[in-house]
């Protein structure tokens, strides 16, 4: 044998031994655990398994069930979204460990137990690791932990206020006018087959977090092109780039575009280094560090005019990220004094967080908060346009609430917790139930210590160092804690195992409601703005939201049972920010407009005009059982959960001129 073969051979031999004896230690983990496991070749976060699975899944599903059930079914990247609640079902535990050479990890859709561990932030940390990807622009809230982010914690945290939610709440109002004259024309009439919803909706988001969290109005395209007004000028120091849909002086794009592309091109800007971006000769690379590069332009510009706020003493009406970022850094005007000599790079004595941090946050702010909510603002449209009778109780609820008055006449103390305890919160939930932001929550076991649990009424032991996933679409569709009826078409379930004896598959806002008279959606006249409280301790250095995800007068869920901003001491800062828009959304689209589903596949507007009613059934029928293919096929997850390929063409109506009054 040559020196080269047995080389090989040698290492091959090694690899063996080391890989039985990782299995052997992970096994004998589980086995002492005191918890179901299962068995898998090899480890979910494989590089060699992530970067083939997408070649080896289709032959090894052609083997028979007997011989991968139940291991297979939780090897997929996407196997929580795919398999739902039914492979825990399969398993026969909402909590179990899959053990693999690499390394173990245990999947969770136990409510008591996601309870425990939320509050027990030292006993099961936010794997950071996972989170590097996000540092593009510098560390932040999301990407740190132990005394790190709580540092970060406290100083982004005091802008998130009831007193802020108001702008917020103005800015949505506004921002979904805008959306909605860019879809319908000026007179607010023309019916269009829209096929880019989703990207309207990550525009209208990324509008309202841009302004009612930068004080930065983006301007909507064919509907806002004027300039910027002096007062929006001047709240950005000159930066007329920023506020307006111009280029700024010295940059390649605009604003709006180097923040769009760089969201499109997130991927490439996160695995790659950024000289390789700069250097390979594709456009799409090119392209990606443009973005990356220009918008880090605008917010070092934004950066500068708030240090000089800071430093003249100014104070932004308003929710303001920014300046809160900068004051809580250290950027104050007592400091900023105290050192007039600084120069651009030189920080003051007294800063906590470093420049790169302060981008880093308002990075993650922009793309959690953006993401997020135009995802529920795309959900919602194309849910109710499949459940027509859902969304009639919803704007019969508006049509109570707000009794035709004026939309300039709304009013947030009075109206929001209405829409929060009324059909609009319910329809909010149950999006977030269905479809949430991210369909795992990751934590880990500490590293220096076994973690005991009580799952189950008995008590078990997770392995130190174990990766943990927190299954939100499981725990969501858990039978134990959500009320439930039979499926409205047994015969054809939404997934075969999971939906056959129970609804939670499918989008029911009444579930929502305490009492089946609720239902009928009528207004909760005696809500009051304590309903929307934030729930904030005034004893709480973090400012951690401890408020309820829910109305007072509507389904309270089991702790730990609905988590779509997760729960506990890392849940989303921003999640009051969230509710609130999508509430004012919500109200704002459908006081005025209806949503159906487009049939142009099918048959032309002529030809729907001449159908008869179980004609035009028929055609929708068929819409809609492309949308719900799409909505179970063609998701996909990055940072979000989202309709990857594929889209559903909608149209808005006005109120009266729908052509499908069907489901």
């Amino acid at each position: 044998m040559s020196l080269i073969g047995l080389a090989v051979l040698t290492a091959g031999l090694a690899y063996t031994v080391a890989t039985y004896r990782s299995f052997s230690k992970n096994l004998a983990a589980a086995r002492a655990s005191n918890m179901r496991y299962v068995i898998v070749p090899i480890y979910f976060y494989s590089p060699v398994w992530l970067t083939t699975q997408n070649f080896l899944l289709p032959f090894l599903r052609r083997l028979p069930r007997k011989w991968t059930t139940p291991w297979l079914d939780v090897m997929p990247t996407e196997w929580t979204w795919e398999q739902q609640y039914a492979a825990y079902k399969n398993i026969g535990a909402d909590t179990f460990i899959v053990v693999a050479p690499g390394g173990n990890m245990i999947w969770c859709a136990d409510a008591n137990a996601i309870s425990q561990i939320t509050t027990r932030r030292n006993d099961f940390p936010k794997p950071v690791d996972l989170y590097r990807a996000l540092d593009i622009y510098g560390k932040n809230v999301v990407s740190t932990e132990g005394q790190v982010w709580r540092q970060h914690r406290k100083i982004a945290s005091p802008p998130f206020t009831e007193k802020n939610n108001h702008m917020v709440w103005g800015e949505s109002l506004h921002q979904a006018q805008a959306m909605f004259q860019s879809w319908t024309g000026p007179s607010g009439e023309e019916v269009r087959t829209l096929t880019k919803v989703a990207e309207d909706t990550m525009r209208l988001s990324l509008h309202i977090i841009s302004r009612a969290g930068f004080g930065v109005r983006l301007l909507w395209p064919g509907v806002e092109d004027g300039p910027a007004t002096e007062k929006e000028t001047k709240r950005t120091s000159g930066s007329v780039g920023i506020t307006s849909m111009k280029m700024g002086a010295g940059h390649t794009m605009t604003y709006t575009d180097a923040l769009g592309t760089l969201l499109h091109n997130l991927l490439p800007v996160i695995l790659m280094p950024r000289f390789l971006l700069k250097t390979l000769p594709f456009e799409s690379t090119k392209l990606a560090y443009t973005s990356y590069t220009e918008w880090k332009m605008y917010m070092n510009e934004l950066f500068e005019a708030k240090k000089t706020e800071a430093a003249a003493g100014e104070k932004q009406e308003g929710m303001d990220l920014m300046g809160a970022l900068i004051q809580g850094a250290g950027y104050t005007a007592e400091n900023m004094k105290a050192a007039p000599l600084l120069e651009k790079d030189q920080k003051p004595a007294s800063q906590t967080l470093s420049d790169d941090e302060i981008l880093g946050n308002a990075f993650v702010f922009i793309v959690a908060g953006h993401e997020t909510s135009a995802n529920i603002f795309h959900f919602s449209f194309i849910l109710l346009a499949m459940h027509v009778s859902s969304q009639r109780q919803l704007q019969q609820d508006l049509k109570e609430i707000f009794q035709k008055m004026p939309r300039s006449e709304w009013d947030y103390e009075r109206d929001l917790p209405k829409l929060f305890g009324g059909m609009a919160g319910a329809v909010m939930n149950e999006v977030l139930r269905l479809i949430p932001p991210a369909v795992n929550i990751p934590k880990s076991v500490t590293s220096s210590q076994p973690q005991s649990i009580i799952l189950e009424g008995k008590k078990c032991l997770m392995p130190a160092g174990t990766m943990l996933n927190l299954s939100a679409t499981a725990v969501h569709r858990n039978p134990k804690y959500w009320p439930t009826g039979p499926p409205s078409d047994p015969a054809n379930t939404i997934y075969p195992t999971s939906n056959v004896d129970n609804d939670l598959e499918e989008f029911k806002p009444q579930r929502w409601f305490t009492s089946p008279s609720e239902s009928k959606a009528k207004p909760r006249s005696n809500l009051d703005a304590s309903s929307f409280q934030n729930g904030i301790s005034e004893t709480d250095e973090f400012n951690i939201n401890h408020a309820p995800d829910t109305a007072p007068n509507l389904f309270r869920p089991h702790k730990g049972a609905y988590i779509p901003f997760s729960e506990g001491y890392r849940a989303c800062i921003g999640r009051r920010f969230a509710q609130v828009e999508i509430l004012a959304v919500l109200a704002a689209t459908f006081t005025e407009y209806s949503v159906e589903l487009a049939v142009d596949e099918w048959a032309s507007d002529e030809e729907v005009e001449k159908m008869s009613s179980v004609e035009r059934k028929a055609v929708w029928e068929k819409a809609r059982a492309k949308a719900r293919w799409l909505l179970r096929n063609a998701m996909g997850t990055r940072i979000t959960i989202k309709l990857r390929n594929g889209f559903v063409p909608l149209r808005f109506v006005k109120k009266g001129r729908e052509r499908f009054d069907f489901g």
